[in-house]
């Protein structure tokens, strides 16, 4: 049986619900404008009705690179699912709802990700894991946030 380390975020966006879902939803985006430094994405040709896309990152200072398939569904959220590599069976799943704070109205994003551990060092490496998980996670959050509420995706998007 796999064992998983899992983290939830929930990052409030003040923008609409379209705009936001658009925008995670975006990979050329994300990749022409570098909106995760700390990622590299490199789209892979379309299959049926997946995307398919290569994501590398470090976690615990091991480079990590996994193929990923992302499922829309119909109430507008995704789930992308390594299908290839280092996360293979993990996945990052995507929410969206309209949401109103102080007066204002925006979006809240609910992020889960779920990344298997290794049979035999998994007890281990739980904490530290999560722990860079939901440091990276609130970050990507918080980058995805500043280039909606900032730099105003999609206008500043190069053509």
């Amino acid at each position: 049986m796999t064992r998983f380390c899992e983290v939830s975020h929930r990052e409030w966006i003040a923008a609409p619900l379209a705009a936001v879902r658009a925008q995670f939803a975006d990979l050329q985006h994300h990749i022409r404008s570098n909106v995760h430094p700390k990622l590299r994405l490199e789209l892979l040709p379309r299959e049926s009705r997946c995307t398919r896309f290569v994501q590398e990152v470090r976690l615990l200072g091991v480079r990590q690179r996994d193929v990923f398939e992302r499922r829309m569904h119909d109430d507008g959220s995704f789930v992308d699912t390594s299908i290839e590599g280092f996360n293979k069976g993990g996945t990052v799943a995507f929410g969206f709802a309209r949401e109103v704070r102080e007066g204002r109205d925006g979006t809240a994003v609910d992020i889960t990700v779920r990344l298997p551990l290794p049979p035999l060092v998994g007890a281990l490496l739980h904490g530290p894991l999560r722990a860079q998980v939901r440091r990276e996670v609130r970050a990507a959050a918080a980058e995805d946030k500043y280039d909606l509420e900032v730099r105003g995706y999609p206008s500043h998007a190069p053509a």
